[in-house]
């Protein structure tokens, strides 16, 4: 008998403790740093503005160093100059 009581008292302290660790991850991602209200219009704009800023760098960057490709020769596997 104490065996079968041993045993249930196990499976329901696993049964709670999965239970509490699907609780805290579901608060966690629902709820947590990423349950974060919508940008207000000024914090949109500004967020906005720091993405184009960050595109435009990427542009430019892109246009400074272009990529070089290979040559179509197959066992040349240098790149072109």
């Amino acid at each position: 008998m104490s065996g079968l009581v041993l045993l249930l008292v196990l499976v329901g302290l696993l049964t709670l403790a999965g239970s509490a660790a699907l609780f805290f991850v579901t608060y966690k991602y629902y709820w947590g740093e990423r349950g974060t209200p919508p940008l207000t219009g000024a914090e949109r704009r500004r967020q906005k503005e720091a993405e184009l800023q960050l595109r435009a760098t990427q542009i430019e960057r892109a246009r400074k160093n272009p990529v070089t490709p290979r040559s179509p020769d197959f066992w040349d596997n240098r790149k072109k100059s």
